[in-house]
């Protein structure tokens, strides 16, 4: 598997990453009392959602490099890459987004003030963010490079990619187990609480042909199985590690099965879920906090128009751009959003 380009089951779990990030994201006006937070599927998406992207990330980086061959791309050309991907869109929508969300700070659980500390401190530090999730993409940038530098190194040392990538994971164990815990500057402190799905997902890459050989993915009871583990997990395991390898151990067998059974009822987003992930948030807050200041709806309408529209808007943007690759917009987003 190491060797091959296009996966359809890595692109079946990114659709459903995506999905549950915008769920997880469109219960605002849910009324606890808390915006949906004490709801216990929302609780428990929060244990895959983001250890899900982590693992595909990790994944990717070594699949698409061929760090488990030769290195397909040199390390400067590497960084300026994720730079180019990650931190161009980060700053383009929070320079974009900073003085509307300092305007609308009146219907907002946590307003902004407009000054310039705030906006300095919205490229630095995970708490003071414009957007928050926003978060995902300077960690990514942070796991990414560091991750890709250190492989990338033992790798031209000579060390075999197996063991590379399984002395990469024994790193990212370091601060989960450490008393000291990592600032939120650069979103340091989720790069140490997730860093390990990351580095999991290289090793899988690494190791990923026999490991299929001993998991059989597409027996349903394999996703029973973990699904099951990673509910009780939750309740009795206090570690979020065991809860999230779980929960991934169900989406790989989940989509093997869709992608074994050729069910194509994900495939008409496959490829839209990086504008999805950036431009939902625009959504989520128009259909919920804004309309909700000047419409009184029932809190399961805003939450289906929230969903709905946060993931199908931005999708028919990507179709857009795909179709329309030599527009104005599509050359604006290759280079304000790092799009393609």
């Amino acid at each position: 598997m190491a060797g091959e380009g296009r996966l359809k089951f890595i692109e079946y779990m990114q659709v459903i990453g995506i999905i549950l990030v915008v769920a997880y994201h469109s219960v605002y006006m849910y009324p606890d009392g808390d915006h949906g937070r004490s709801l216990f599927l929302y609780k428990l998406i929060g244990t895959l959602m983001m250890p899900l992207f982590m693992f595909v990330s990790g994944f990717l980086m070594v699949l698409s490099t061929r760090l488990t061959s030769e290195p397909k791309h040199r390390l400067h050309t590497f960084v300026v890459g994720k730079i180019r991907r990650l931190l161009v869109p980060f700053v383009t929508l929070t320079l974009v987004t900073f003085v509307p969300r300092t305007l609308m700070s009146g219907m907002a659980e946590d307003p902004i003030a407009m000054t310039w500390e705030n906006l300095s401190m919205a490229f630095v530090s995970a708490d003071r963010l414009v957007i928050p999730y926003l978060w995902f993409l300077q960690a990514s940038f942070v796991l990414l490079t560091a991750g890709y530098t250190m492989l990338y190194l033992m790798r031209k040392g000579g060390m075999p990619a197996r063991a590379a990538t399984l002395i990469f994971l024994s790193i990212t164990l370091i601060p989960i187990f450490s008393p000291f815990a990592l600032p939120p500057t650069l979103s340091l402190n989720m790069v140490g609480r997730l860093g390990v799905f990351f580095a999991l997902g290289a090793v899988y890459c690494a190791f990923s042909d026999d490991v299929d050989r001993v998991v059989r993915w597409t027996n349903p009871l394999v996703a029973i199985a973990a699904g099951g583990l990673w509910i009780v997990s939750y309740f009795h395991i206090d570690t979020h590690i065991v809860s999230g390898v779980a929960s991934i151990a169900m989406c790989i067998s989940l989509t093997r099965i869709i992608e074994a059974r050729h069910w194509g009822f994900l495939d008409h987003l496959c490829g839209a879920n990086y504008l999805i992930f950036l431009l939902s948030w625009y959504l989520n807050v128009a259909t919920q906090q804004i309309l909700g200041h000047f419409v009184t709806l029932p809190w399961w309408v805003h939450t289906t128009l929230s969903l709905v529209a946060g993931i199908y808007i931005p999708w028919l943007g990507y179709r857009y751009l795909r179709s329309h690759p030599t527009s104005l917009w599509a050359r604006t987003a290759h280079y304000l959003l790092g799009q393609k």
